[in-house]
């Protein structure tokens, strides 16, 4: 059901503040909510979900950048909140640690909503079942994760753009490279363990956690981007494009953009990355999710 009526997105879309599921704990249960932003036409549409990072345990949905340009190129978007790790929670989480897998049965359920939104969504009759994501940073994670097999039924992505997203939670090198983000303190507080072998080592929880370890030949394509001196550690890139290639998993595509590094010395990271990819990353979304050429404004 709609809670909150938000501004006007692209070209008229209108965007309402809704709730999408409800995240189940032993501690409890807790309302899940996205921005929705529907078209304003009669064609069904496919749907994106934009999956914001932040370690794993802070950000929110509100990435008006990105939302705007995917409901410009003619998609219904959702840009999602899902349960974060401790010391971060969303309104209504309460006690729940939000560790891994709720997380990804967060995205698991808002794929499942955006495929057949609820009646009384701005969406509601407005989709044509596919779905897509834009995810960045942890949220690039989440996508990788929900592109690469189903997680609860019904909710694998059909397509997904992945920005500087984490794959290989194990990968030694990342898990000490401290060079402009705590890699290794996100990861083991995502999963919850300590420094050791029985989290970081082959077939620890980290590696259970990995989306890396889901990918097959069946997975759906990805679009897999990161900078050059990105916070993320680079491996994580690599790992991934090395992989779907090794399995042959049909149409991912990647970039790896060059910037000069800032005083920091890094590039860019997550969705500052979207406008350098956003013509790339919307007709990758198109050749996959199928957006009726009557429902694009003529001058997009």
């Amino acid at each position: 059901a709609a809670v909150s009526a938000a501004p006007t997105g692209g070209d008229g879309a209108r965007t309402v503040i809704e709730q999408y599921g409800v995240g189940h704990s032993p501690s409890g249960n807790t309302q899940l909510r996205w921005g929705a932003f529907g078209q304003n036409d009669s064609e069904e549409h496919p749907a994106v979900i934009v999956i914001h990072g932040g370690g794993f345990h802070s950000g929110d949905f509100n990435d008006i950048e990105t939302d705007q340009d995917l409901v410009c190129a003619g998609f219904c978007v959702f840009d999602i909140e899902y349960r974060l790790a401790p010391p971060g929670r969303v309104p209504g989480q309460r006690r729940d640690l939000g560790r891994y897998p709720e997380q990804t049965d967060d995205v698991a359920t808002a794929i499942r909503a955006a495929r057949s939104p609820a009646p009384g969504s701005v969406a509601f009759g407005r989709v044509n079942g596919n779905v897509g994501a834009v995810g960045g940073s942890a949220g690039g994670s989440h996508a990788a994760y929900c592109a690469a097999a189903p997680t609860l039924g019904g909710d694998q992505l059909d397509a997904a753009v992945l920005l500087s997203g984490a794959y290989d939670f194990h990968d030694p090198a990342s898990l000490i490279d401290t060079r402009c983000a705590a890699f290794g303190a996100d990861v083991r507080n995502y999963v919850g363990c300590s420094p050791g072998p029985a989290c970081d080592g082959n077939g620890g929880l980290l590696d259970l956690a990995s989306p890396y370890r889901r990918f097959t030949r069946s997975s759906s394509p990805v679009f897999i981007v990161a900078s050059n001196l990105d916070p993320m550690p680079p491996n994580q890139f690599t790992i991934l494009v090395n992989l779907v290639a090794a399995l042959g998993v049909p149409n991912c595509e990647h970039f790896l953009i060059i910037q000069t590094p800032g005083p920091n010395g890094c590039t860019g990271h997550s969705f500052d990355l979207w406008p350098n990819v956003s013509a790339e990353a919307i007709a990758f979304l198109n050749a996959f999710l199928q957006v009726p050429t009557t429902g694009v404004p003529a001058d997009e």
